[in-house]
């Protein structure tokens, strides 16, 4: 059931409208900079809608003395205005539109050096509303801003207090006024509140004085039955609070009343400075028109987005807001949020109430049916997306459903064509093509449906290229695959030799002689699983080896007689090449693979013997031989170097030695000769320089050497060079 709390008081809207003409209300205050230097605030507040007492540029601010001599005239420019908001503080009123309120603040500076008695600061200005009721003839009545600097104040370079925050635009009849209309003081001075009856200031004839008048200034004209201190009709009546500056009342007769309220600053006991703010209080009828709405579900929830719901709210004229979300036995399914979101334990409908302005005498309610379920998602899952034809496919239904859900499927050109089961098996797609399978699913009133693609091709040819080869152990074979397969395919090779391999390309060796037959077998794994072979029978032929057997009679010899017999046994019906090692070769011409062979130098050689049979495979064989050197060492003791090249040179005869070293001394024991090369020879000369004369005479020599036989000779002689 609706409650609905409508205020409805009669006052007309032109009422508002012939109004809206002036001046509203302001203040003036200072704030001493050091020194000598004050700042001056003015504050000045009008109708937006006013044809007249537009906002002077610049606005004429007077300074006297206490004597009401003028000082100065300042001219504080205007830097603009603003719109003040229109705010009702019970949630169950709303203004009218037609209340509007722009301010402007002008700001100066001004030197201001002691002076006896202090100075006196004013604005004035014309003319205040026609509508006002409190007043007597208000469109003749003005307004003047005044404060005054007084001696002490100029001493301690003292600031005014200035009020924080301009009163509400509008007030509604019988609503409770509850605003703090406290100041600020710099100083940290006491203050004291009061109504006070607003400076009269101006008049139709000189709307902007410039100069404002000197001091003392007359006060407004109070129209019969109101005063400073019950400036407007309201029961209880309107007052301040003289500590805290909270006003207070609830005003009872609608119209526009001006309302002067004063802060007096005090040090010590004394007064400093007043601050008399004047300003127009707007009583109107506030309308209430409170409804409680929930919007349609479908506008802020789909019933099948999930259990958690984000709430519209479409209430009228409310403030504050009680949701009840309709969980039996659930203490938490509650919120004052406007906008709230809730998550259900389960999904269902709930009856969801929602009482806009909870505890106030306009309070509404309203009921909604809300309906949620999890979405219902499907995707379809197959064994293969990609098929070949007449092959079977599985089908499943995957995401998020119930139990209760049902399931449409369609095959296209397939056998069957349709199924409602949620997992339907075996599905044949008769041809090659590509072909959609579509699933409806349902579940309370919550649906959703997937489509996919299933693509069929002809089914893979197994083949590679091979001509029936034979070769000798190892033979090598190098295999293609040239299978046909429209989706790609693995290999799988059987090689007959108990071997296999993967791979569309495979090199293989067969190292055991015999005939081999092979086979490639292929697959598929994309969509449906195919498997096809081809072979070949007695694709490869590998022959045996010769297998001939090299032996030599003996191992090793001397150099003086260096012979060997190579015999190739075991070989059968084959060509037979030696190659002794020392880079010979020797071609069999006895026909059994037999040779004898003498080598000119000494050393260990590898003998290959290699066999050829009548399929051309090739064997080899090998042996060692060595043959080893004969030690044999003289000297002789005598030699003629007289360039006859006869016995020009003298040296030992070696044969046979792995090291060697030799010195040759004359008579008084210097060193002639050195060498350790057993060919090399002396000579007769100093280190056997061609230039120098040969001396005649004995010469003694030493001979240090090992033979290839590990043998050590140590010799010492005489040798004589003679002419």
């Amino acid at each position: 059931m609706l409650k609905k709390c409508l205020f409805l008081l009669a006052m007309q809207v032109a009422v508002l409208s012939a109004s809206a003409e002036h001046l509203v209300g302001g203040e003036i205050y200072y704030e001493c900079l050091g020194g000598d230097e004050y700042q001056i605030t003015l504050k000045v507040y009008r109708d937006c809608y006013s044809a007249g007492a537009p906002f002077d540029n610049p606005a004429s601010i007077a300074v006297y003395n206490a004597d009401g001599n003028l000082i100065t005239t300042l001219q504080a420019p205007f830097e603009g205005s603003q719109q003040l908001d229109v705010v009702i503080s019970n949630p169950c009123l709303q203004a009218p539109p037609n209340v509007c309120v722009e301010e402007a603040i002008y700001t100066t500076n001004v030197s201001l050096p002691f002076l006896a008695g202090g100075y006196h600061i004013a604005y004035q200005r014309c003319c205040r509303n026609q509508s006002i009721v409190n007043l007597i003839n208000p469109d003749a009545q003005g307004s003047t801003y005044y404060v005054e600097i007084p001696e002490e104040a100029l001493n301690s370079c003292n600031s005014s207090p200035y009020f924080n925050n301009f009163p509400p635009l509008a007030l509604c009849i019988g609503d409770e006024i509850i605003f703090d209309h406290s100041a600020t003081d710099l100083d940290g001075d006491q203050l004291v509140y009061s109504l006070c009856t607003p400076f009269h200031g101006g008049d139709p004839v000189t709307p902007a004085p410039v100069p404002a008048a000197a001091p003392p200034y007359a006060v407004i004209n109070w129209g019969s039955g109101y005063n400073a201190g019950y400036p407007l009709d309201a029961a209880p009546q309107l007052t301040v609070d003289a500590s805290t500056g909270l006003l207070t009342g609830i005003p009872s007769q609608a119209g526009q009343f001006v309302v002067g309220v004063c802060v007096e600053e005090y040090r010590n006991g004394n007064l400093l400075s007043i601050n008399k703010r004047d300003f127009q209080f707007n009583v109107v009828s506030c309308v209430s028109n409170v409804q409680a709405i929930i919007p349609p579900q479908p506008t802020f929830h789909i019933p099948c987005d999930g259990l958690t719901v984000d709430f519209g709210n479409g209430s009228i004229n409310s403030d504050y807001y009680h949701w009840d979300f309709g969980v039996s036995g659930f203490a938490e399914d509650t919120s004052d949020i406007e906008g709230p979101v809730f998550t259900y334990p389960d999904t269902g409908s709930y009856v969801v109430s929602l009482i806009a302005n909870p505890s106030y005498p306009c309070a509404d309610t309203t009921e909604s049916i809300i309906t949620v379920y999890n979405p219902v998602t499907v995707e379809i899952l197959t064994d293969g997306n990609l098929c070949f034809d007449e092959n079977e496919l599985d089908f499943e239904a995957i995401g998020q459903f119930g139990g209760g859900a049902t399931f449409v499927w369609s095959f296209e050109n397939a056998t069957p064509s349709t199924s409602s089961e949620q997992n339907p098996q075996g599905i044949v797609f008769d041809t090659m093509g590509v072909f959609n399978v579509s699933v409806f699913v349902e579940e309370h009133i919550c649906s959703d449906q997937n489509t996919i693609q299933i693509q069929t091709y002809p089914r893979p040819e197994a083949y590679f290229n091979h001509i029936p080869s034979a070769g000798c152990a190892p033979y090598g074979v190098l295999l293609l695959d040239s299978s046909y397969s429209a989706l790609g395919h693995e290999s799988n090779w059987n090689l007959g030799d108990g071997s296999t391999s993967m791979g569309s390309r495979v090199l293989h060796e067969y190292t055991i002689p015999g005939t081999y037959d092979i086979a490639l077998t292929i697959w598929t794994e994309e969509g449906c699983i195919d498997t096809v072979s081809y072979s070949i029978p007695d694709a490869v032929t590998v022959f045996p080896l010769p297998g001939g057997v090299l032996s030599v009679e003996p191992d090793t010899q001397f150099i003086f007689y260096p012979y060997f017999e190579f015999e190739g046994g075991e070989s059968l019906n084959s060509e037979c090449v030696l190659h002794p090692g020392n880079g010979q070769n020797v071609l069999d011409t006895s026909g059994n693979c037999t040779f004898e062979y003498s080598y000119s130098d000494t050393g260990n050689f590898e003998a290959i013997m290699v066999f050829t049979d009548g399929n051309g495979c090739i064997s080899s064989d090998t042996a060692w031989v060595r043959v080893e050197p004969e030690v044999r060492f003289w000297v002789p003791n005598a030699f003629t170097p007289n360039d006859d090249r006869v016995n020009d040179t003298w040296g030992p005869k070696a044969f046979g030695f792995s090291e060697f070293e030799m010195w040759v001394y004359d008579r008084w024991g210097k060193l002639m000769f050195h060498t350790t090369d057993p060919h090399d020879k002396w000579n007769g000369r100093f280190n056997n320089r061609g230039n120098q004369e040969t001396i005649l005479g004995v010469y003694s020599y030493r001979i240090l050497a090992r033979s290839v036989k590990n043998t050590v000779i140590k010799k010492t002689g005489h040798v004589t060079l003679l002419k």
